[in-house]
C-alpha cells in the first residue's frame, strides 16, 4: 500500500494506525506494510485504507508517479506540483518538477513534467539520453500519452502546449 506522492494527512494516519498496538512498517518507496491480518480482515483493512486515500490496488495509476516538494515548500518552485499532479496510466514513471533542478527525478527512462510558470507544464519523455516533447489537448492526456511511450515510439500530437486548470 502506498500514499500518493508520499503525502499522508492526519486523518490518513488515524486510518493507518487505528489502535496503539497496531504495527505499521514504512518502506523507502512511499509505502506501508501492515502485518498480522487474516485474508478476510486484510481485505476489509485495505478497503478502509483505500477509502482514506491510500493506493491499495496494483493497477493504480498513481504507482510510478513522483513529485518534488514544489510550492510552498521550495522557494525555487514555479508551481504547487503536488496539487497539480495527475497520474496518467501505466508505463514509464512520471515525475512532476517545480523547477529546472528536477529534484528527486527517477533514473533511467521517465516522463518529465516540468512547471514553466503561469500554470503551464512541459511534458517530455526522457529515454536513453534523448528528450522528446509530448503535447496533448489537456495536461492529463499529454501525461497519459507520454507514460505509454517506449524507447522506439513516442506518440506525438500537434496541439499547443498544455495548461493546468487548477
Amino acid at each position: 500500500m502506498q500514499a500518493p506522492l508520499g503525502r499522508v494527512s492526519a486523518d490518513q494516519l488515524r486510518a493507518l494506525v487505528p489502535a496503539p498496538d497496531d504495527e505499521v512498517r514504512v518502506t523507502p518507496w512511499r509505502g506501508f506494510v501492515v502485518p498480522g491480518f487474516t485474508d478476510e480482515a486484510a481485505r476489509e483493512r485495505l478497503r478502509v485504507l483505500a477509502d482514506a486515500g491510500f493506493v491499495t490496488e496494483p493497477g493504480s495509476p498513481w504507482l510510478g508517479v513522483g513529485a518534488c516538494t514544489g510550492r510552498p515548500g521550495c522557494a525555487k518552485s514555479l508551481a504547487d506540483v503536488r496539487a497539480d499532479a495527475v497520474p496518467g496510466h501505466g508505463g514509464l514513471p512520471v515525475h512532476w518538477s517545480g523547477c529546472e533542478r528536477r529534484c528527486g527525478h527517477p533514473h533511467g527512462d521517465w516522463v518529465d513534467v516540468l512547471a514553466t510558470g503561469d500554470g503551464r507544464y512541459e511534458v517530455t519523455v526522457r529515454t536513453g539520453g534523448s528528450a522528446v516533447p509530448v503535447t496533448g489537448p489537456t495536461l492529463t492526456e499529454a501525461v497519459t500519452t507520454a507514460r505509454a511511450s517506449t524507447r522506439t515510439t513516442v506518440p506525438m500530437t500537434t496541439t499547443t502546449p498544455t495548461t493546468t486548470t487548477r
